[in-house]
């Protein structure tokens, strides 16, 4: 038989800072710990960010076109209950999807399937597609692969708001599906930093080693946590008009990051989120911006998904009637993130935060000046996550 490939693209744009089920958010928030510890493991030396949420619909939205063993991996990796049904699975995604309110704060989660334009998609398939995923299935010609990846392109960085201009470089010519996922975070900092405290200070790539990055400051009251068990303290910031944070985690070692990430694979959010105190914290955070381009299988190789990347793959519910067998032979991760004092731009007016007028008790300092783990999240899922090693 030959097998034609599935294109399985995750495109992503993140941020500017400057997400009785058969998915519940322990199960979720365990996927996104893993699955950054495992990619991280394998990138100590850079700089990496990628978004738990849309690995978890991209792979969900894969999952329920799959038979077998290639639907018992998906469902052991993303830890979908095996008593729930895939409607059930599709139901927590879809309940994820509209979790958030929208405002003036930007969240926009956007899926959508390519097909080969002379193959029937399963009416069941395209139902839940956009039911569940709200994902919109299109026929495309894959052979004119020019004309196609300007049609995906266009597609990302409208989704992305122009900031993932160019998401795919190369299409196979055999493939018959294209699952795409496009995430973009834009908001402001509750408490802005005033950008007259940024200075340049030393940020130790190692215990000799230091580069000088502007760093902003801000002496304020903030949620903060000491974790013995991690070896590591965490400071937490607020965004405007969205329930959601951001979340710091340094270790206490200069060199204590991949310690750090293993101790943090499957860890329970909510009982981190319990150890916070509103405390008088000053701020020390080095301003950050880049890309993160990366082709998952391998790190989805090393989570037990691999059926679905060879000639044994079952998607047997993703079309109706069709004699071709499909494997995926791409999981492509795109990422952006611009950390800044106004939050997610560099725009706005500069806005100094009020210092308290008392004296508090037991200040905490945070000086983020080696390299660091970061988090965005609300009580439903990890909606972005990362490390930072080096400018």
């Amino acid at each position: 038989m030959n097998y034609l490939h599935l294109s399985f693209l995750l495109i992503l744009s993140l941020l500017f800072v400057g997400l009785g089920c058969g998915n519940t958010i322990k199960e979720r928030n365990l996927f996104a710990t893993e699955l950054f510890q495992t990619l991280a493991t394998d990138r100590q030396n850079e700089n990496v960010i990628i978004s738990p949420v849309s690995i978890q619909l991209a792979l969900g939205l894969a999952y329920y076109g799959a038979e077998g063993q290639t639907a018992t991996e998906l469902q052991r990796t993303l830890h979908a209950s095996a008593k729930e049904s895939k409607d059930g699975l599709a139901e927590s995604y879809h309940r994820l999807l509209h979790s958030y309110i929208k405002s003036k704060t930007v969240l926009e989660i956007a899926n959508k399937v390519y097909t080969r334009e002379n193959l029937k998609v399963s009416p069941h398939f395209r139902e839940v597609a956009e039911k569940y995923f709200d994902s919109e299935v299109e026929g495309l010609d894959f052979s004119r692969e020019t004309e196609a990846l300007e049609r995906i392109n266009q597609w990302v960085k409208q989704k992305t708001q122009d900031k993932i201009e160019h998401a795919v470089d190369s299409l196979d010519p055999d493939t018959n599906v294209a699952l795409i996922n496009a995430i973009y975070f834009k908001a402001r900092w509750a408490r802005p930093f005033n950008d007259d405290d940024t200075k340049d200070r030393d940020f130790w790539l190692n215990e000799k080693q230091s580069v000088q990055v502007p760093t902003m400051f801000a002496d304020n009251w903030y949620y903060y946590a000491d974790y013995p068990e991690l070896d590591a303290k965490a400071i937490e910031l607020f965004f405007e008009n969205i329930n959601m944070t951001m979340w710091f985690i340094l270790p206490n070692e200069r060199t204590g990051l991949q310690k750090l990430e293993q101790n943090l694979k499957g860890v329970d959010f909510k009982l981190l989120e319990e150890r916070w105190q509103w405390k008088s914290v000053s701020v020390y955070l080095p301003k950050f911006k880049f890309e993160f381009d990366a082709d998952m299988k391998p790190t989805l190789n090393k989570l037990g998904i691999s059926a679905m990347f060879s000639g044994a793959a079952d998607f047997s519910n993703l079309f109706d009637q069709s004699p071709i067998g499909t494997r995926i032979s791409k999981v492509q991760h795109k990422t952006f993130i611009d950390v800044n004092e106004i939050g997610c731009e560099a725009a706005g007016i500069s806005y100094a935060a009020g210092v308290p007028m008392s004296l508090p008790l037991d200040p905490k300092t945070f000086v983020a000046d080696h390299p660091f783990v970061f988090i965005i999240r609300d009580q439903h899922a990890v909606y972005f996550t990362g490390h930072i090693v080096k400018f």
